[in-house]
């Protein structure tokens, strides 16, 4: 009778091994989006083109409602400098998503969140 427990108290110390194990070196997934809120995520990705930039999608669940590549609201083809610029306004669009606004942005949007571009 002492054999089978020492068997199973092996397994079971084997088996938490395992476990543990499988933890700690199971790869943890990147975190797919850069901010959420109740109804919309936020994705921002650099240009993989020739263009070096920044640019940003919204997503409502998972369909992609807006892929903005350029900075919205001046002429041109201008390119966000940064991830951070680029998150900045894609979180005032979703604001005004969720106000159920339209969300253009303005040059003075532009100014107040510190966006760095040729007027």
């Amino acid at each position: 009778m002492k054999k089978p427990l020492k068997y199973l108290l092996i397994f079971g110390i084997i088996m938490f091994g395992v476990l543990i194990g499988n933890y700690f070196l199971e790869e943890k997934p990147e975190k797919e989006f850069d901010y959420y809120s109740k109804y919309y995520r936020v994705k921002v990705k650099e240009l993989s083109d020739n263009d070096y930039g920044w640019y940003y999608e919204i997503y409502r669940g998972d369909d992609l409602l807006i892929k903005q590549e350029n900075i919205p609201g001046v002429s041109g083809n201008q390119y966000f400098k940064s991830n951070e610029e680029a998150k900045k306004i894609a979180v005032l669009v979703v604001a005004k998503l969720e106000r159920r606004t339209m969300p253009n942005i303005t040059m003075e949007e532009l100014d107040s969140c510190n966006i760095d571009f040729k007027k």
